[in-house]
């Protein structure tokens, strides 16, 4: 007041901090503009985008402002819209009012430079004005500072088509936002997001289409749904696990105290919801979609604070495949401190009230984790039959019986490890197969608790013993008919040194399936090696890549013939029988190895010429088996033991019987994948 020694001045430049330099996103902005028409009693409001000019409107009918409204409330940034004398304040209408502080509209500007307003109240004079960003940008610049100013939006000619009443604002001149058909349709997903609870009194139009529940998109996605307070929201979500025709959803208490935790006489209430979606990838904004893997807090009806999750670390996946939206009016009353922060997209995290609410929501999403754990594994089941019906096939037929519940665990951990729907069937087979192999521990420990004169049990339990073994065998065949198809790789590009020698030293049973293992013996290959140090170096015929092993019943010496020459028989039997001598030698040292054979194998490139001759390589073949020689080349070695294995898989019906099971589920098509 004149005279005061002391006064406070505010300067046009704290619009600057509350809308020109804010970066907000346009739903929160547009949320803004629809608040207002709630709180002027509006029953619609229309969301319009102009994609050529790239321009917005929001458009309601309301009851408007007159002259007075627009310098008294709209453009007094700081209006108080409430009466805090009055906790109950309502609109003429009687609603309670979505602003408070009279800032929100001032968010405009951070996603355009030019707003435009026109309104009608009613039937009365028609008003209309331009706030221009860069205008208000030159008059902070120009501004005394002993002397502020006030900022004056220019008259605008009326060019809208409003009711008896009503509000349309244009936004114009839009930063960093092109209006096409995606970024539209993702506006009205997000706009239908940001409201509570749409209802008939209040309708919102995106484009001409009305923002339902449906429109908000992802209820579709629910699995699991934690519900508080009154209202059902099981009814938007048609995918929702169910229980023997009842669906999956639990209400639980909304009201808790200032430490949060529930009970019916706490003195805070919260409603909403919170959901458990079937996978992660649902969740995280892949392709371009939203990330909704979070939880919003909503007050008064709209988004307050973006999302509270991501304050809380929880152990396991459970987090991933959370959203939801916890309604937390008691945040926003008349009669206490306005703790939403100046961005009014969040709240102060210090204020016992919003620590109160953050307690409860840690406190849930630890008993929703742990509840999600029990029901995962115990629908386990029927998860993975609805994503793939084959796995039923192999899960009825587990045997002894104490089998599906280790099942069910096995299911649960890959229905709970958020795989995207192209890689789940391929886990879901190799989760088959590690199954299958520890299905022999369960067999024989089923098998010592058979009663002996329970005939019928014995027999079943032995029978599943073969079958487990059977399928044990499968695993072993076709990893060696993988190493065939490798060591024929190498075969056909000419690599005989040492990655070639080194797979037929480390795999014997490629020169006999009866050599399942053998022992490596350092020593003897080093006593073979001097042996060879001893030959002339002259003597072509000596090949250094020798090895000895010792295998069941049997002493085996090998060694790799290098391509580029052709050796004859007397080459091969003289130089295998000098390596057999030293091998003899030193088993005479150990009179318990000295009984078993030796073997010896030559491996080359090309038989002997003179075996071109039927009768010749018959008579050498004779000759070399005196001293437990064999030839062979390696395309003979790899050919027979491909021909082994492959004719075991062809031979037994169990194992093609779970290798068909395996590619049914590894391969299977949902009907939109197909």
């Amino acid at each position: 007041m004149p005279g005061d020694r002391y006064e406070m001045n505010i300067s046009l430049n704290v619009l600057n901090h509350l809308g020109l330099n804010l970066h907000g996103s346009a739903p929160a902005a547009l949320s803004e503009v629809i608040a207002n028409s709630w709180d002027a009693d509006a029953t619609e409001v229309r969301v319009e985008f102009d994609r050529d000019r790239n321009i917005v409107t929001v458009r309601d009918n309301g009851h408007g402002m007159d002259l007075d409204d627009i310098n008294d409330k709209y453009l007094f940034a700081g209006y108080r819209k409430r009466d805090p004398d009055n906790p109950d304040f309502r609109t003429p209408g009687g609603r309670k009012p979505m602003g408070r502080k009279g800032i929100g509209k001032l968010s405009l500007f951070s996603i355009a430079n030019r707003i435009s307003v026109y309104t009608r109240k009613d039937g009365g004079r028609d008003e209309a004005f331009t706030m221009d960003a860069d205008e208000i940008k030159r008059a902070v610049e120009n501004e005394d500072p002993s002397a502020p100013k006030v900022y004056a939006p220019a008259p605008a000619p009326f060019d809208a088509e409003l009711g008896a009443q009503g509000t349309l604002v244009r936004i114009e001149d839009l930063k960093k936002i092109r209006l096409t058909e995606n970024s539209v349709n993702g506006l009205r997903k997000r706009i239908a997001r940001r409201f509570g609870l749409l209802n008939d009194g209040f309708r919102i139009f995106v484009d001409g289409e009305e923002a339902t529940f449906a429109e908000r998109d992802y209820f579709h996605k629910v699995r699991f749904l934690f519900q508080y307070g009154d209202y059902d929201y099981s009814r938007h979500c048609p995918n929702l696990d169910e229980d023997g025709g009842e669906k999956l959803s639990f209400v639980r208490e909304g009201r808790f105290d200032s430490e949060g935790e529930p009970g019916e006489n706490g003195e805070y209430s919260a409603s909403g919801w919170i959901a458990v979606a079937r996978s992660s990838t649902d969740l995280d904004g892949r392709g371009g979609e939203d990330n909704l893997n979070k939880i919003a807090i909503v007050s008064r009806g709209k988004v307050a604070q973006e999302d509270i999750l991501s304050e809380f670390r929880i152990g396991g996946m459970i987090t991933k495949f959370l959203f939801g939206e916890i309604h937390a009016d008691f945040l926003d009353q008349d009669d206490q401190d306005d703790i939403a922060t100046s961005s009014r997209q969040r709240f102060v995290e210090d204020d016992p009230r919003y620590r109160a609410l953050s307690k409860f929501v840690d406190g849930e999403l630890r008993r929703i984790a742990a509840e999600v754990d029990a029901l995962k594994e115990n629908r386990a089941v029927d998860a993975a039959v609805s994503r793939n019906p084959h796995i039923k096939e192999w899960y009825d037929a587990l045997y002894p019986p104490q089998l599906k519940a280790t099942a069910k665990k096995a299911l649960a951990v890959i229905d709970q490890a958020g795989v995207d729907e192209r890689h789940r069937n391929s886990l879901y087979a190799d989760g088959i197969t590690a199954f299958e192999s520890r299905k022999i521990e369960f067999a024989l420990q089923e098998l010592g608790n058979v009663d002996p004169e329970n005939m019928a049990a014995l027999l079943k339990c032995l029978s599943s013993v073969d079958e487990i073994e059977a399928g044990h065998y499968y695993k072993i065949v076709r990893g060696r008919l993988d190493i065939i198809h490798k060591l024929r790789g190498l075969v056909d590009s000419n690599v005989y040194e040492r990655e070639l020698r080194d797979y037929i030293f480390e795999h014997l049973w490629l020169l006999d399936p009866a050599w399942e293992r053998a022992t490596e013996y350092k020593y003897m290959e080093q006593r073979l090696q001097r042996v060879v140090d001893g030959v002339p170096k002259d003597n072509a015929a000596v090949q250094l890549d020798i090895r000895y092993r010792r295998v069941s019943g049997a002493h085996v010496i090998v060694e790799l013939k290098r391509p580029g020459r052709r050796l004859s028989k007397s080459e091969i039997e003289t130089q295998l029988r000098m390596y057999r001598r030293a091998v003899s030698n030193d088993l005479r040292k150990s009179p318990e190895h000295s009984q078993f054979p030796i073997e010896s194998f030559c491996v080359v490139d090309e038989l002997p010429q003179d075996w071109n001759d039927p009768g010749v390589r018959e008579e050498d073949e004779r000759s070399l088996a005196v001293y437990s020689i064999r030839v062979l080349t390696y395309t003979r070695l790899i050919d027979s033991a491909y021909s082994v294995y492959s004719a075991y898989l062809k031979a037994s019906a169990k194992v093609n019987d779970m290798r068909a099971l395996l590619d049914k589920v590894r391969n299977y098509k949902t009907p939109e994948q197909a």
